[in-house]
């Protein structure tokens, strides 16, 4: 049984840009957080379906490890080659990457990310978009620079790493999540996408897109909107790539379905704004589950800093999660001792009054603090970093660059100014995952793993110009870069 509350902000759903009507407009300090939420509350009686989703999972990973043993086997005479052997691999797959990419990003999924490439067979007709060969050429390169505002910031809070992003920037699509590499949060309109074969509004999706149906309320909607926005780098009266045609034609027909379904449920609350959830159907419910699920980790963008084969464990750090940029004494203590320590009479124990003193100073100045997910928010935080020698600090990974701990060594290299305190990044909490549930949720097309270079994920997210899920996706180039422009469009609080 499901109980649910709606007041009348839920009757926004009714309009024609539903998703729009939930954007934030927010000013740049906000620009990386997530839009309002629907002012709902949902109560679920899940345990069967949890049970249920974990079973998947673990078949997931079984499935996988699997796989990967059949490969190994198939190599038992080969030696085995640590990753610290392997020299600056990442670079050298992105070279090749690289130089099979086009703009229809043949790495793309249907339907999960295995072994699966993109079938546009079902897009419907495009020729009311224009496109021209000098649009779609055999071979294109990734964008190296997709806001020179950011790069510019970038160079105020860090040189060396602003040096380090300008000359070997990169970023692709990845299979599957690695360690020191991202996971970004897909639009609720690519999820249903790229889902078209499982959930039941995208089965919805898919035979709007096979017979080319007009959407009901928009007969007359024109493809894109009239934005002046330069941010968009979108213009009506410009031709297209395949690629950005038939991106803009399933994200829209995608949205307009949103719309349409999410303006039936509202009809269904009474003057009270309330909903009897006997009046939802399958299809209804399922779709209010996976918005209100998109909206919770609205545009993320997570470090993923552990993961684990064989049980199926991840741990991932949100990077676009702001919580303060300023230290305070309260802030201070919860940084160093975790969430408890604020809960008390609010003094610090005399044996680590040194120490506590030594980090304020230090960090008086500024301290980047980010919630990094919702999972043990109690604890002391974790300090990511790219200094490879910082005593007591950890690679992630081997070749990486990335690094986790060594706090009190930070402390003493500011405060003899050697560092900078915008070299380091505390998070509080983190997504913990158990049993393979990022996998679930990445064949799920809810995130897509990403691998890039370590600036795109140590740099800091700080009042940028261009949220870091948009420099990310841009970055990406191919059907990612088209939705970012589209989810743009969406936006009037972005100027760059």
């Amino acid at each position: 049984m499901i109980f649910l509350r709606m007041n009348a902000f839920l009757a926004l759903a009714a309009s024609s840009s539903t998703v729009a009507a939930f954007q934030p407009n927010v000013s740049r300090f906000n620009s990386n957080s997530p839009p309002l939420h629907l002012n709902l509350n949902l109560h679920l009686h899940h345990s069967a379906h949890q049970r249920t989703r974990s079973a998947k999972a673990m078949t997931f990973t079984s499935a996988l490890r699997m796989s990967k043993r059949s490969e190994d086997d198939d190599d038992e005479d080969d030696d085995y080659i640590d990753d610290a052997d392997l020299g600056d691999w990442r670079s050298f797959r992105k070279t090749l990457v690289d130089s099979n990419f086009s703009d229809e990003q043949s790495d793309q999924t249907t339907d999960g990310f295995i072994g699966e490439g993109v079938d546009n067979s079902d897009i419907g007709d495009i020729s009311d978009i224009k496109s021209s060969s000098q649009d779609t050429p055999a071979k294109e390169k990734r964008p190296k620079s997709v806001s020179k505002a950011n790069e510019e910031l970038l160079k105020t809070q860090s040189e060396s790493l602003a040096k380090e992003y300008v000359n070997g920037i990169w970023a692709h699509v990845s299979s599957f999540a690695e360690i020191g590499g991202l996971v970004v949060r897909l639009p609720l309109e690519a999820e249903i996408y790229r889902s078209r074969e499982k959930l039941t509004i995208g089965k919805e999706l898919k035979q709007r897109l096979e017979t080319n149906d007009t959407d009901k309320t928009s007969d007359n909607k024109p493809l894109l909107s009239n934005n002046d926005d330069s941010s968009t780098n979108i213009n009506p009266d410009l031709s297209f790539s395949l690629t950005a045609a038939q991106t803009l034609l399933w994200f829209r027909k995608s949205q307009t379905l949103i719309d349409e379904h999410m303006a039936d449920i509202a009809a269904l609350a009474d003057d009270s704004g309330q909903i009897d959830p006997r009046q939802l159907d399958p299809g209804a419910e399922s779709l209010l589950k996976i918005y209100l699920d998109n909206q919770e980790s609205w545009q993320e963008v997570g470090l993923v800093a552990e993961r684990n084969e064989m049980n199926g464990s991840a741990v991932t750090y949100v990077l676009n999660r702001p919580m303060a940029f300023r230290l305070t004494e309260n802030l201070a203590r919860m940084l160093l001792f975790g969430a408890t320590s604020t809960m008390d009479d609010g003094g610090v124990a005399i044996s680590e009054m040194n120490w506590y003193t030594k980090f304020l100073r230090a960090f008086e100045s500024s301290c980047a603090v980010y919630i990094g997910g919702p999972d043990h928010m109690e604890k002391m935080a974790v300090i990511i970093h790219g200094i490879s020698d910082l005593e007591g600090a950890t690679e992630i990974s081997p070749g990486t660059g990335i690094y986790r701990g060594g706090m009190e060594a930070a402390v003493e290299g500011i405060l003899e100014g050697r560092f900078n305190p915008l070299d380091f990044r505390f998070f509080i909490g983190c997504h913990d995952y158990k049993d393979g549930d990022l996998d679930v949720k990445i064949y799920s097309n809810k995130y897509q793993p990403i691998a890039c270079t370590r600036a795109l994920a140590l740099k800091q997210c700080i009042q940028l110009p261009k949220p870091l899920w948009h420099e990310v996706m841009e970055l990406c180039g191919g059907e990612l870069r088209e939705m970012s422009r589209l989810e743009l469009m969406k936006r009037d609080d972005i100027q760059e």
